[in-house]
């Protein structure tokens, strides 16, 4: 049998050569991750785990945006808007934290798949990469930015964290991982490069084409050596505890969403709608990309009182 062709609505994956190439593909909606899209993705997975020729998969996006979170369309019935995509989904059991819990370390599993895939992954990021964008982006072995792209974690301030947040820590260490997640301000491609979270952030219009030069590059080095260099370098992030601390992070995900923060949140949605939840939710941060820039723009204020 051949590989399944991918719905091309979700993502459309494309080979050449030695270098594979999988893209986002719901511009429309930024690109958020529903379920059909994440089931085709593992279409991907499983067709690059019988490829012994493929040495690099590419991840790109089709639009503005890299991946602005999960659709959160799809888990509207639990906030009393919308309706059940799936029949399970209007039983009673389904808002109780402990079956949160148990569907969070189910796609903390999906997306470790990618983590330890054979093939070298290599992200490309525009736009804005949010919330479960950076589930995405955090298992791939090497990202590349737009300098301008926006990279955060608004929902901190009220809906959880994110399923791989045990990688945060790994890429911009204990302090800068709790600086930006404390607050849910964004990053820009530029600071992401800087702090590590990306290996390289270069000019919008330049990072398909540097990401292509870097792929092009690793296909040459076999197979079995990539799968060994991750192999060998996974292993120390293994012996540290990374695949605990990502189920810690699933574990507190699922408390927090069923917390007061939450509450306030659903109660503003099912009268407003979810932009309207979010607006609020975001309304004290909007003033200021970050507490660096509010700090300076108080200072700047001080002194034009001055004179």
């Amino acid at each position: 049998m051949g590989r399944r062709v991918p719905n091309p609505e979700m993502l459309t994956y494309e080979k050449e050569g030695r270098i594979a190439t999988m893209t986002l593909n719901r511009p429309e909606r930024g690109n958020a991750l529903c379920r059909q899209l994440r089931d085709e993705m593992d279409d991907v997975l499983d067709d690059l785990d019988s490829d012994d020729d493929t040495r690099v998969l590419i991840v790109a996006s089709n639009g503005k945006n890299f991946c602005t979170g999960y659709d959160l369309s799809e888990w509207g019935y639990l906030w009393g808007t919308g309706e059940p995509s799936r029949p399970e989904d209007s039983r009673p059991h389904r808002r109780a934290p402990i079956f949160s819990r148990r569907e969070f370390h189910e796609s903390r599993e999906r997306w470790m798949r990618l983590w330890r895939i054979r093939q070298a992954t290599v992200g490309v990021v525009r736009g804005a990469c949010v919330a479960g964008g950076l589930d995405l982006a955090g298992v791939l072995d090497v990202v590349f930015a737009a300098d301008d792209a926006t990279f955060g974690q608004p929902e901190a301030r009220s809906m959880g964290e994110i399923h791989t947040f045990g990688m945060w820590p790994v890429h911009l260490g204990m302090r800068k991982t709790k600086e930006w997640l404390f607050t849910g301000d964004s990053m820009t491609g530029t600071e992401a490069e800087q702090y590590g979270l990306v290996n390289k952030a270069v000019p919008a219009d330049e990072v398909m084409a540097v990401a292509r030069a870097y792929a092009e590059r690793i296909s040459h080095v076999p197979l079995e050596m990539l799968y060994s260099h991750k192999e060998a370098t996974n292993r120390w992030w293994d012996a540290m505890g990374i695949a605990s601390a990502i189920a810690a992070a699933n574990d507190a995900d699922a408390m927090a969403i069923a917390g007061p923060a939450m509450a306030d949140f659903e109660r503003i949605q099912r009268a407003d709608g979810v932009r309207a939840a979010v607006e609020d939710r975001d309304e004290p941060f909007s003033h200021h990309r970050t507490y660096w820039e509010a700090y300076q723009a108080g200072r700047a204020a001080e002194r034009a009182e001055r004179g």
